[in-house]
């Protein structure tokens, strides 16, 4: 009993030490179409994730979003390289963040994490990501598009996670939520 209660101290402390270590972390979640009125999903993410910043669209995403997170990820990767970028999107949003990833790697500015939920006109995921979750729905409403890399991209890790839900559902999804926030963190 007390070899398992030291061994679970280390164990602690070992997991302790390596979030300490590990950099500020930035994080984005991008709803997409008409959000405003239909994004619940990740609505409920941003409350277990009060860390991140939440986008939400009356219309479609706004290009000046777009904009201002590729400044602030950039300007925050800047001032520390070990700031953990994460991406994290759904329908249309899911297209932006590929699109901020790839003006990311122009940058030279590393992503630490990218979850694409259901995206439609997806870019290529370049090797600046370190980690990529493509999250593809069930129902006769879901787009099913795979991510791919880049050319030359062999280091992005890539999962493709299937959810039983529909297009809009799956942004409230408890599989993606437990998923990404394991994988930001």
């Amino acid at each position: 009993m007390k070899l398992l209660r030291v061994m679970v101290l280390i164990a602690f402390s070992i997991g302790f030490a390596s979030n300490a270590l590990a950099g500020p972390r930035k994080v984005y979640l991008v709803n997409g179409l008409f959000s405003m009125v239909f994004g619940y999903g990740l609505t409920n993410l941003s409350k277990k994730m009060p860390y991140a910043r939440h986008f939400k669209f009356a219309g479609s995403v706004a290009q000046s979003t777009i904009d201002g997170i590729i400044a602030d990820a950039s300007k925050a990767y800047k001032a520390d390289e070990t700031t953990r970028i994460s991406l994290i999107g759904i329908s249309q949003g899911a297209n932006a963040i590929t699109r901020i990833a790839a003006v990311l790697n122009r940058r030279g500015v590393r992503v630490h994490y990218l979850g694409v939920i259901e995206g439609g006109s997806l870019s290529p995921i370049h090797a600046n990501v370190a980690k990529a979750d493509n999250f593809i729905c069930t129902n006769s409403d879901c787009a099913r598009k795979p991510i791919r890399r880049a050319g030359g991209n062999t280091t992005t890790q890539m999962n493709t996670i299937n959810l039983d839900s529909g297009h809009i559902a799956s942004g409230n999804h408890p599989t993606m939520h437990r998923r990404v926030m394991a994988q930001v963190n």
